[in-house]
């Protein structure tokens, strides 16, 4: 996949999380080496927050090139209540998906797209120009 773009449909799959590690890990896994286990558990904190704070999900995208791995994962959540890593009360069983986004991509953001959001985290994993001096 490298310098290459992967797009599939996770919309109305009671099983989204599920599909989208395994399109990561079958994916990816080459690219991101060490780092997939990260990857994966990026993929599923994104996908589940689309799934419970969205009208749903509605695909992920994956793309490689000599530098970095993103993926970017589509909800049906509108454009006005972006993503943001709130303070989580420490006795609740959810709220720290973000802050583990923040903890294990090397970036993400998100943006508007098709009657929702588009959210991505990056995984640098190529060489910089430093390093390779």
């Amino acid at each position: 996949m490298a310098g290459a773009c992967r797009v599939i449909s996770l919309a109305g799959s009671g099983r989204a999380e599920q599909l989208a590690r395994e399109e990561v890990r079958n994916t990816c896994s080459e690219f991101l080496g060490a780092r997939l286990p990260d990857a994966l558990l990026v993929v599923t904190e994104l996908v589940a927050n689309a799934v419970s704070h969205t009208a749903g999900v509605r695909g992920l995208m994956l793309h490689h090139d000599r530098n970095a791995t993103s993926l970017t994962v589509f909800d049906r959540g509108g454009t006005t209540n972006w993503p943001r890593a709130a303070e989580a009360d420490p006795l609740a069983e959810s709220g720290r998906g973000l802050h583990l986004v923040t903890a294990l991509a090397d970036s993400w953001h998100a943006r508007p797209a098709l009657e929702g959001k588009a959210v991505t985290a990056v995984f640098r994993t190529g060489t910089t120009e430093a390093e390779s001096d």
